[in-house]
């Protein structure tokens, strides 16, 4: 099967039979996960089928992806795009800033994640588990922003636009005194070049004046 075979969705309480099959496999808290049933995005083949799924828990404006299991896991390089694509839906519809994960899987530095910086480890949030785990992080977009009332986000533009403005009209006023510096250079160029002009015309009358030939007597 090709990608356009699967399409993917938000879990319902309908497939919480299919999921127990997946997280039995894999040996995942089943009773636990299925009162979270909505947390997962699930692919499904051409014959609606549930192949494969992925958990994606919300804590503020941060997300913990968590649980990826696979009916047949010779699809999972097909599958995980289509579920990380799903996934970063629902990320950008929650407004979520970063998403975490113990995920292993090379995919997942291949999307984005990576261990957390000083920053990351500053914003990990602890209800997703130990925080000495080996996480992985990947940043969406900026947090301190996402955080911010209407009126602060005001404020910012409102101080940016400013900032802006200034920057623009110092650039203006160089150029301008660049425009004046090489309006004088060239002022002074073309006196210099109409003196040493009036200097040629000069010096050549007064030599062909001396090379007439003298008058008989």
């Amino acid at each position: 099967m090709t990608l356009p075979d699967f399409t993917a969705r938000r879990a319902t309480v309908d497939d919480v039979p299919a999921l127990r099959v997946l997280w039995r496999a894999e040996q995942l808290p089943e009773s636990d996960l299925e009162k979270r049933v909505t947390e997962f995005q699930v692919a499904l083949d051409a014959a609606d089928k549930l192949v494969g799924a992925i958990g994606l828990r919300v804590e503020g404006s941060q997300g913990l992806l968590h649980s990826e299991t696979f009916l047949d896991f010779a699809q999972a390089d097909t599958l995980r795009p289509l579920l990380w694509e799903r996934v970063q839906t629902v990320a950008r519809n929650r407004g979520l800033t970063r998403l975490w994960t113990l995920e292993k899987i090379q995919f997942w530095r291949g999307a984005g994640f990576d261990s957390p910086d000083d920053e990351g480890r500053k914003r990990y949030v602890p209800a997703f588990g130990p925080e000495d785990a080996p996480w992985l992080t990947v940043k969406l977009k900026d947090e301190l922003v996402a955080t911010m009332t209407p009126e602060q986000e005001m404020a910012l533009f409102r101080s940016a636009s400013k900032e802006e403005n200034a920057r623009i009209q110092k650039q203006a006023l160089v150029l301008k005194w660049i425009a004046a510096v090489l309006g004088v250079i060239f002022l002074v160029f073309a006196v210099w070049s109409a003196i040493l002009m009036m200097k040629v015309q000069r010096g050549g009358g007064s030599f062909r004046n001396n090379q007439l030939p003298a008058t008989r007597r």
